[in-house]
């Protein structure tokens, strides 16, 4: 086994990478690496201690390994779980409490990390502020490891005797290395399909513990040659994690195949990190390192907490100097702890048996309790009386009904231009305090969703071909579609209600995070790019022409992300994209409509009003973050050269900004996507809005 001095070392880099990069500091945007240094780390010193116990006992005592890992782990665990908990009752938004009392009893129950995996893989809930325990779930792997690999060691070391440490490594490290190719392939598989769960499965991350485990029984080798080469290797290793902390970042593939560049960097620095007194154990050594390493598990867990429930308190994104100030807090908070908790009850090895047992339990009813505690506790958002529910004007271009012939139209009608915003619209920039009656709930308001989702007729990530979803009447002559990502979804109960009211066949054409043109796009949901977007859209627009679509509303959130920039979108490939869809659309008979996307918050809505429920109006956006400047001049190039543009700007915001509440009505169901009741309140303006050119388009196909 690897002196002490080296492990703390490493440790202390581990947990440096991770803790600046979580600060935002420049420079260390491949800082998450930290955490699979911590894996290997894991992985070599637990199966250190399994094969020397095996070798010189002739057997492996479950019951006194996890005695050393509840002293170890559970104390400062729940200690953090539980100061987070009381410090978010003060300081967070009120919203994220009922869901953080979810994190706090998954941490009790050692699955955090199958929490956050599915809330990333959730389209949904994707966009969520993040959690104040989520760093919980690396912790929860490391728990889930110590479950089986203490077992599966006993298994493979069956029938050895007393000091065979030559048959004890080899089966070791057979069954490390079997499971470290088996864990990577699932790892490179699931990246396919869904980057969360990939990024927080036990079964895919094993592969790093595994080769942690795989150089603790590989023998190091004595020879002049060996332990130069060793050294040589472990400066590699160090320079290996330093050069993915400094050039890895947040659009790296990851846990894909780049992962294995700090986790083989680690392997290395593990192997021979003390093997000549110049080897890189020298700098791992020095007190600061080793001050910090001791440390590492205290300042891990106390260190995200203290940052997201700063930013709340402070209600805005932290500075690099207000995140170093953070991690300062942190780092005090983490002496604490150690000095006071953690070796206090690390080192009594008294705590055995039945009184670990004891431990474990109560530590576990403690953290369980406090959050069922807080969960039928939650906070009043009570903003004090009930608002009446806004009422609409909504007034067509022409007096044409739906069931007069439109060949009395003399020429062909046009949407209306941008106007003025709505009387209800002017009216709610003034309201204050959240209604009593606010409908939906902000509870409950990420469920507020249109019946497409729960249908499943808005295609989800695999899908590439759409399905038969038809609305309203089923065998009108009039056939409208409804094309786009979320952004088009996000209208169906407008469209749906105008369809029903006018005996229209609807049909729906809507995938998740998919724009209606050919730009490829990268999904952080999914953590690569959008490739089955491309299929879908070939696949729509051939089902178009069998559904016999006349006309169709194109819909699309203006801040997709770039496949080559896994950034928002530039203007250009908007346009360029958006032309070859209206040549297409045109081309097979199908008069398209481009709708303007509706504001971007940029917050999640519900979460914000939670906190100022007593001034809704620090929750509205402003116009210019709302919308793009450089989409709005887009659209009214398109609109000039006779495209048909239909604007909606005037139904959500004023010169001014975009209410968020509107009389009654709950605008946002979280930070980019309107409730379904507002998109049902406004539907008359869109039926006003649309009625004509529908009923000519109908009557005059192309």
């Amino acid at each position: 086994m690897k002196r002490r001095t080296d492990i703390e070392g490493l440790r202390a880099i581990a947990v440096l990478a991770v803790l600046l990069y979580h600060a935002g500091v420049p420079g260390v945007g491949g800082g998450y690496v930290g955490v699979d240094v911590f894996f290997v780390v894991s992985g070599f010193l637990i199966t250190s201690l399994l094969v020397a116990e095996k070798t010189d006992t002739g057997k492996v005592s479950l019951g006194a390994f996890y005695a050393r890992r509840a002293r170890r782990i559970l104390p400062v665990s729940a200690l953090v779980a539980v100061v987070t908990l009381i410090a978010s009752w003060i300081w967070l938004e009120p919203l994220r409490l009922r869901s953080l009392s979810h994190d706090v009893l998954a941490v009790a129950l050692f699955s955090s990390n199958f929490v956050f995996a599915n809330r990333g893989a959730d389209y949904l809930q994707s966009t969520l502020p993040p959690s104040p325990l989520q760093h919980y779930w690396s912790l929860a792997v490391e728990e889930q490891f110590y479950v089986v690999w203490p077992a599966l060691v006993m298994l493979v070391c069956i029938g050895i005797g007393t000091r065979t440490m030559h048959n004890v490594r080899l089966r070791v490290g057979i069954a490390s290395g079997i499971a470290a190719v088996a864990s990577f392939i699932a790892c490179m598989t699931l990246m396919n399909t869904s980057q969360p769960w990939a990024f927080f499965s036990p079964h895919t991350r094993a592969f790093e513990l595994a080769i942690g485990a795989l150089v603790a029984v590989v023998p190091i080798g004595v020879s002049t040659t060996v332990v130069r080469m060793n050294a040589t290797l472990a400066w590699c290793g160090l320079a290996g994690i330093i050069a993915t902390v400094t050039l890895f970042s947040e659009t790296t593939t990851f846990p894909g195949p780049w992962a294995l560049a700090p986790v083989l960097a680690t392997a290395f620095l593990l192997r021979g990190g003390n093997a000549t007194s110049w080897s890189p154990d020298a700098l791992l050594r020095l007190s600061p390192m080793q001050w910090l390493g001791s440390r590492s598990y205290s300042a891990y867990l106390w260190h995200w907490p203290v940052l997201i429930i700063a930013a709340a308190a402070l209600d805005k994104k932290l500075s690099v100097f207000e995140g170093l100030v953070c991690l300062m807090m942190s780092l005090a908070l983490s002496e604490f702890s150690y000095r006071c908790v953690e070796n206090p009850v690390r080192r009594n090895h008294n705590i055995v048996g039945i009184r670990a047992l004891v431990l474990s339990v109560s530590l576990i009813a403690v953290v369980s309790g406090s959050a069922v505690l807080a969960q039928n506790n939650q906070p009043s958002l009570d903003g004090g009386t009930a608002a009446t529910a806004p009422t609409l004007i909504a007034e067509s271009s022409t007096t044409i009904d739906s069931s007069v012939s439109t060949t009395t139209i003399p020429t062909e009608p046009e949407l209306p231009g941008p106007s003025t915003p709505i009387d209800a619209i002017v009216q709610a920039m003034t309201a204050t305090g959240l209604p009593s009656n606010i409908t939906p709930k902000i509870q409950s308001a990420l469920n507020d969703m249109p019946t497409i989702y729960s249908n499943n007729c808005h295609a989800g990530f695999s899908t590439t071909r759409p399905k038969n979803c038809v609305y309203g009447d089923a065998v009108s002559s009039t056939v409208i579609g409804l094309y786009g990502d979320s952004h088009a979804a996000e209208w169906f109960p407008s469209f749906e209600k105008i369809a029903i009211k006018r005996q229209w066949k609807l049909i729906t054409y809507t995938k998740r995070g998919c724009p209606p043109v050919d730009i490829p796009t990268y999904s952080k949901v999914l953590g690569k790019n959008y490739q089955e977007c491309a299929p879908w859209r070939e696949n729509v627009l051939k089902k178009m022409v069998t559904d016999g679509v006349q006309i169709v509303f194109v819909a699309h959130f203006d801040r997709l992300l770039s496949a080559s920039t896994r950034a928002p979108m530039w203007q250009k490939e908007w346009r360029v994209g958006l032309q070859s869809t209206i040549d297409q659309l045109t081309a097979k008979g199908i008069t398209p409509v481009l709708m303007e996307d509706t504001p971007y918050p940029g917050q999640d809505i519900p979460t914000c009003l939670s906190r100022h429920y007593t001034n809704v109006q620090l929750c509205n956006p402003i116009i210019s973050s709302a919308f793009r400047d450089d989409m709005h001049q887009m659209l009214q190039d398109f609109d000039a050269a006779k495209v048909h543009v239909l604007w909606t700007r005037q139904w959500f915001c004023t010169e001014a900004g975009c209410p968020t509440v509107v009389g009654n009505i709950l605008v946002y169901r979280d930070d980019n996507h309107m409730t379904v009741t507002f998109a049902s309140f406004i539907a008359p303006l869109l039926d006003a809005a649309i009625v004509d050119v529908v009923n000519w388009v109908s009557t005059h196909p192309q």
